[in-house]
């Protein structure tokens, strides 16, 4: 049943840390989801023109976009 509910579900994990999007993203595949990292704000908003993943987890201190004007982003432009 877990294995159903976490079939094709997407999370990404935005932080300018790479050893902190590697370590989160560990535990997420572990749990069974798919899991895409990036290192920033900006190299995520250019993920999204492909595909919005089920769940974000995001750092609010980014170097290029802060996380904030991210979630703005992601909240003007829901589908």
């Amino acid at each position: 049943m877990k294995e159903l509910l976490l079939k094709n579900k997407t999370i990404a994990v935005v932080d300018d840390e790479p050893d902190i999007v590697e370590l989160v993203s560990l535990h997420l595949r572990r749990a069974g989801f798919e899991v895409e990292g990036f290192y920033s704000g900006g190299d995520f908003l250019s993920f999204l023109q492909r595909k919005v993943p089920d769940l974000v987890v995001l750092d609010l201190m980014l170097p290029d976009i802060d996380g904030l004007e991210v979630c703005k982003y992601l909240r003007s432009n829901e589908r």
